[in-house]
C-alpha cells in the first residue's frame, strides 16, 4: 500500500513541477511583481494538477491490487 501511495506522490510531483515551470517560465524573465505573481500562480497550478494526478495514480494502483487479490 505504501509503495502505491509513494508512486502516486512521485508521479504527481513530476507533473506538478513540470506544470509549475511551464506556468511561470514566461513571467520569470519579466521580473518584479509580475515574476512573483507568475511564480505563485505556477506553484498553485502545479500543486493542483499534481495532487489530482497523484491521487488518481495511487487509487488506480490500489484498485488493481485489490482486483488481483480477489
Amino acid at each position: 500500500m505504501k509503495k502505491h501511495l509513494l508512486s502516486g506522490a512521485l508521479v504527481g510531483g513530476v507533473f506538478g513541477i513540470v506544470t509549475a515551470w511551464i506556468a511561470m517560465s514566461d513571467a520569470v524573465t519579466a521580473g518584479g511583481v509580475v515574476a512573483l505573481a507568475g511564480i505563485v500562480d505556477g506553484i498553485m497550478a502545479g500543486l493542483g494538477i499534481g495532487w489530482l494526478i497523484g491521487i488518481n495514480v495511487a487509487e488506480g494502483s490500489v484498485a488493481e491490487m485489490e482486483e488481483a487479490g480477489a
